[in-house]
């Protein structure tokens, strides 16, 4: 409390002033000429030692071939493989390919959105008709070889050039030459004989005969126009009711043969029957018949009857042989009644 009303700025000023006016001295250190220049030539001399370093050695990954191509000589070395380190000239540069495997494909427009990917080609058949062919390519070049496809495609786009069109010159030329139904029926020999002529065709090729090896070449579909393939279902499934049609029509038939089989079996059967009991019952009849006469004959003979009298017992013993047999039915009584001349009468009352 006792520095109030005391103003502080008067210490403050002071204590500038004395701070402004301290003397400071600098001293320049002085490098000499020689030493400066040499240091300044060594940083020199390290950044191009750097940089031709750095442009004269060049490394290869697994799976690829290079050359080494000089612009100012115009040479091209022998193919180098990956992996591997080598050194060329700061001014020389590499031609790289890989000589794994690889695949070319050709799908549907849609489809055909990758670096080897292209666009399958749609040709016309001999009747006119549009038809998409899918294809697909693997091969791989010759590594030993590679400065050699270096100096005929300096770009390393043989497969744009050759592949490809080559490919889609093939497809046009075979399926141009067939009918839709032949290339339908025969599609497996067609896409046989594709690939069989692709391969020939890069092989004997003067600009990749030896260079490119062409390992596979599949076929994988024809696609037809959408109405095309819309009547050829409806075809497909008109034929293939004609045989459910065919089936059935073919069962009935045989349903009715075997009826009328079955039929004609058992009127024979019945037919058989029926002659077989007539012979019977006519063998039957003749047996009777035969001991009827026989019988009649013993008591004509054994009456000693002359000719009316026989006649007269023979009718007797026939109506008396029918008598019994009706009797033997059990539903009529017989009744003799004797006439005023000492006969007995049968007299048959009516059936109960």
């Amino acid at each position: 409390m006792w520095n109030r009303g005391i103003n502080t700025n008067f210490f403050k000023e002071a204590d500038c002033r004395a701070v402004a006016y301290v003397p400071v001295e600098v001293r320049r250190v002085r490098i000499p000429r020689r030493t400066a220049a040499g240091f300044v030539i060594a940083i020199l001399l390290f950044l191009v030692a750097a940089v031709v370093l750095s442009l004269s050695v060049y490394s290869l990954p697994a799976g690829v071939v290079a050359v080494v191509v000089d612009p100012v000589s115009g040479q091209i070395s022998k193919p180098v493989m990956g992996p591997a380190v080598g050194f060329k000239a700061p001014w020389a540069y590499l031609i790289e390919d890989t000589y794994a495997i690889e695949v070319i494909e050709f799908v549907q427009k849609e489809k055909a959105a990758g670096r080897w990917t292209f666009s399958a080609p749609e040709v016309l058949t001999k009747d006119g008709v549009t038809v998409t062919v899918e294809m697909v390519v693997r091969y791989r070049i010759v590594p030993q070889r590679f400065d050699e496809l270096v100096k005929k495609f300096p770009q390393v786009d043989y497969d744009d050039k050759v592949l490809v069109p080559k490919a889609r010159q093939l497809i046009r030329d075979v399926i141009s030459k067939v009918s839709l139904d032949y290339l339908i029926e025969n599609r497996d020999q067609i896409a046989k004989q594709i690939e069989q002529q692709y391969r020939e065709a890069v092989e004997n090729d003067p600009a990749l005969a030896g260079l490119v090896d062409v390992l596979d070449v599949n076929v994988l579909n024809f696609i037809l126009p959408a109405q095309v393939t819309d009547a050829i279902n409806r075809k497909v499934a008109a034929q293939q009711d004609a045989i459910r049609a065919q089936y059935e029509r073919q069962r009935v038939e045989e349903l009715a043969r075997a009826n009328y089989t079955r039929t004609v079996l058992a009127a024979m059967a019945e037919a058989n029957a029926t002659i077989t009991r007539a012979k019977a019952q006519a063998a039957q009849i003749a047996l009777i018949a035969n001991a009827t006469r026989t019988a009649i004959e013993m008591l004509i003979k054994a009456a000693g009857a002359n000719a009316t009298e026989a006649a007269r017992l023979a009718e007797l013993y026939i109506y008396l042989s029918g008598l019994r047999e009706v009797a033997q039915t059990g539903n009529v009584q017989i009744v003799a009644i004797s006439g005023g001349t000492g006969q007995a009468i049968p007299v048959i009352p009516i059936t109960r």
